[in-house]
């Protein structure tokens, strides 16, 4: 496979008030990020609420500009464009290539616009096509993703919440696209609702070549879709393997904290199992020195405290780990055999 896109040293800052008298303090929301998705692969990220991963997909796309580091796209066509140092009307023609699928599929959608007019409102900008085109290109694309044609003319209300986010996905296909971004696209549905979504987006992989960046913050569905996984804690990259390299044998005390917490339906296997967690998770404007996660580890030591830890690959293989301790510890996976790929 050939790089898609490679992201580099990507950090992203705001600056916060301190009020009448106050200095002005700075949040880190991303540190030093490193990662590279490959054509047709499903790269995941993971992480708890406030780690940045949101951030992360809003910067890639450039809905939000980078503090520092680049952000580097890579056509079929060839060459490697820098989507961060360009402005608002260059970077236009390459956001038909990378699109986005919004989290919650009520909000992202315009309640006063006609499911047409939602998912035709980027062939327009665009300037792609208009009159008869327009309309067989939006209903062949909702059709694709499982809506009928007859209902194009209702208003978002009137669909489930499973028909809306299929409309936005719909509308993030609408262009072509060659990776697509999606941001908690199944959290706010029904199990059996996600599993529907989750098998429409796999079906249209296969179907259109598409390459996924899978923003989520649970696991068992990260260990059905995803061929690697980014681990994010704090706005840093603490883990980054193939999917079931890391849930069997994960490197970092993070992961193996995020797999603890997956739910076990053998109640023998879930007796035996503790989850220690200490703390709570740090301030972003008031991030610890050192690696951190070491406010919270069970196996931090001094060095912990003063030195943070490097993304590096661990004994030569593709998994990498922010750890400074990464080849000595003996933490847990998910499963005492390899995790089957099924969802549950």
């Amino acid at each position: 496979m050939s790089t898609l896109l490679t992201v580099k040293n990507l950090s992203k800052h705001y600056s916060l008030s301190g009020g009448w008298f106050g200095p002005e303090r700075r949040l880190d929301a991303l540190t030093d990020i490193n990662l590279s998705v490959e054509a047709g692969e499903t790269l995941a990220i993971v992480g708890e609420s406030g780690c940045g991963k949101t951030t992360l997909g809003r910067c890639i796309i450039q809905a939000q500009p980078v503090s520092e580091g680049t952000v580097t796209y890579h056509p079929k066509s060839g060459g490697e464009v820098e989507l961060t140092s360009l402005n608002k009307r260059q970077i236009k023609p390459w956001r038909q290539d990378i699109r986005m699928i919004f989290q919650d599929p009520m909000s992202s959608l315009n309640p006063n616009m006609r499911v047409f007019d939602i998912v035709a409102e980027p062939l327009r900008i665009h300037k792609i096509c208009k009159g008869k085109a327009l309309e067989e290109r939006v209903i062949s694309t909702l059709e694709k993703v499982g809506i009928p044609a007859e209902a194009v003319g209702r208003y978002p209300h009137a669909f489930s919440g499973g028909q809306r986010q299929r409309i936005g996905i719909a509308r993030a296909l609408v262009l072509d696209p060659k990776l697509v971004i999606a941001d908690e696209a199944v959290s706010a549905l029904d199990v059996s609702i996600q599993a529907q979504v989750l098998n429409l987006l796999e079906d249209l992989k296969a179907e259109f070549g598409l390459t996924y960046i899978f923003i989520s913050h649970d696991l068992g569905v990260v260990n059905y879709i995803a061929a690697r996984v980014v681990v994010m804690y704090l706005g840093h990259v603490v883990e980054n393997a193939p999917t079931e390299m890391l849930f069997e044998r994960p490197r970092h005390p993070y992961t193996e904290l995020l797999l603890e917490a997956l739910p076990i339906a053998d109640p023998l296997r879930r007796k035996g199992r503790k989850t220690e967690v200490r703390g709570e998770i740090p301030y972003l404007g008031n991030r610890p020195v050192g690696c951190p996660f070491h406010t919270r580890c069970k196996y931090a030591e001094d060095r912990c405290r003063t030195d943070r830890p490097e993304l590096r690959p661990i004994n030569g293989t593709a998994q990498q780990a922010a750890c400074h301790f990464a080849e000595k510890l003996d933490l847990k996976g998910a499963y005492e055999d390899a995790p089957a790929k099924e969802f549950a």
